[in-house]
């Protein structure tokens, strides 16, 4: 009976072992996965996203434009929710942002596109916004060079948040 017991025992610490071990892969895999989630088009700098819009400028290319700002399912699922309270609903709030920026990508493609612009720098006029999980950078100067090498500064991008190290757009002016 000594032998049975023993086994029972060491099978059952076995077990134990198993779970235990179970659980320290599953948390280190999904600990390991979260760290090397990146958001979609989310770039590394605010640099990235000043070159990036005066390369879909310089092509005319409105679709670019699009997916360097936040969309839809970011901006309603935890963007608007952490926003202070109002008595919109974050499918009209977004209705409305998304109709401001196509009318300032439209505009701004149609004033700024194709004229071989170089980006010189971006920084931000306002101060930082601190909401649950992301900040707005706020207050947005593009400064741009055209081919003649005169300087203009535009103020055609909305916001723009930082989540995680990364950087999106929130929107563009009209």
């Amino acid at each position: 009976m000594d032998g049975t017991k023993e086994r029972s025992t060491t099978i059952s610490a076995w077990c134990n072992l198993s779970y235990i071990a179970t659980a320290v892969i599953l948390f280190s895999s999904c600990w390991i996965g979260c760290q090397h989630q990146v958001w979609e088009n989310s770039l590394d700098s605010p640099d990235q996203i000043g070159l990036a819009v005066v390369d879909a400028l310089n092509q005319k290319d409105i679709e670019k434009l699009d997916q360097l700002r936040v969309q839809r399912s970011e901006y309603v699922s935890w963007i608007y929710p952490a926003f202070p309270k109002n008595t919109f609903s974050a499918d009209f709030a977004w209705s409305n942002l998304n109709k401001k920026c196509t009318v300032g990508m439209e505009r701004w493609i149609e004033r700024y596109g194709g004229l071989n612009l170089s980006f010189v720098d971006i920084h931000f006029e306002k101060p930082t916004e601190t909401y649950n999980g992301f900040q707005l950078k706020r207050g947005t100067v593009l400064t741009l060079k055209n081919y003649k090498g005169q300087y203009k500064e535009l103020e055609i991008l909305g916001s723009v948040v930082v989540k995680g190290n990364r950087y999106k757009l929130l929107s563009y002016d009209d």
